[in-house]
């Protein structure tokens, strides 16, 4: 798992496993957001921190082990982007996968395909039964219009 880097906020190598992230969050209340909003964002986020520290002790399968650290990964990016700090940016590359582009849009990988599926993304396939290919400016695109 990564954790936060607190100057640049891109993810670092590392693990939210077994202790705190370096800093407190300990942000404002940004212009416009409602004060339970944030107070509720707030909890969800400490909520999340403690779930990543349980997620070693539990008795899980790899698989589903990292599905659900992922999972608390993209549901943090989304609290830290909408409490307007920084989230993290993916190595500049011309073309992600699947759980890559998810990432940096802070979603799962199962709503990008169904982004995908519906069209409001834009992927290339070798083939019909190949894996999909998400281009750098496509994600900046979709992350724009992101509102959250």
């Amino acid at each position: 798992m990564r954790t936060p880097d607190t100057a640049s906020g891109r993810f670092i190598a590392g693990s939210f496993a077994g202790r705190r992230p370096p800093h407190a969050l300990e942000v404002p209340c940004r212009p416009g957001l409602h004060r339970a909003t944030y107070q509720r964002l707030l909890r969800e986020y400490r909520r999340l921190l403690s779930k990543l520290d349980e997620l070693p002790r539990r008795h899980l399968g790899r698989y589903l082990q990292r599905a659900y650290q992922r999972q608390f990964e993209n549901r943090i990016i989304r609290i830290r982007r909408r409490l307007g700090l920084p989230t993290p940016h993916p190595r500049t590359k011309p073309w992600y996968r699947t759980t890559e582009a998810a990432l940096y849009l802070g979603i799962s990988a199962k709503t990008l395909l169904r982004w995908t599926a519906c069209g409001r993304v834009r992927c290339s396939r070798a083939g019909y039964w190949a894996h999909r290919y998400y281009a750098a400016a496509e994600l900046a695109r979709v992350r724009r219009q992101l509102k959250v």
